[in-house]
């Protein structure tokens, strides 16, 4: 089994802010919300930093897929608006990675949660991925 603290360790962060675009707001389910940021494009955004947080550490053949993700959007922000996101590596348990995240404006907070991913030889993935199609 890969020893995955010889790669990352709790303390590894990342941070990213960017302006709400139209793209962002893309996967509300409602006409009424086409102006602010959707929890989908949130989540998406988390993913992504904390694939590219990890995965350019991880030795050749291993990759992190994701496992689980809790999200609390508790403030709307609109089109336009600067947001700033961080995630945060907080625990390593086997191969789980453990990361919090937040989301914040000029006002505040926006959303938080955590997000989990496991890391995973990627041949293996691929094989037993095969195999669950054929059934």
């Amino acid at each position: 089994m890969l020893d995955i603290t010889k790669y990352v360790s709790p303390g590894m962060e990342r941070s990213v802010k960017k302006v709400v675009s139209a793209d962002d707001t893309v996967g509300n389910s409602s006409l009424y919300l086409e102006q602010f940021l959707s929890t989908s494009a949130c989540i998406n955004m988390v993913v992504r930093m904390a694939t590219d947080m990890v995965d350019k550490a991880l030795p050749q053949g291993f990759i992190s897929v994701g496992y689980h993700t809790e999200i609390t959007h508790e403030e709307p922000t609109m089109m336009g608006a600067e947001v700033s996101y961080k995630v945060a590596l907080v625990e390593i348990n086997g191969n789980r990675l453990i990361f919090n995240f937040q989301v914040t404006d000029k006002r505040g907070t926006v959303g938080y949660g955590k997000h989990v991913r496991a890391v995973v030889n990627y041949a293996k993935l691929l094989e037993k991925a095969k195999e669950r199609m054929e059934k």
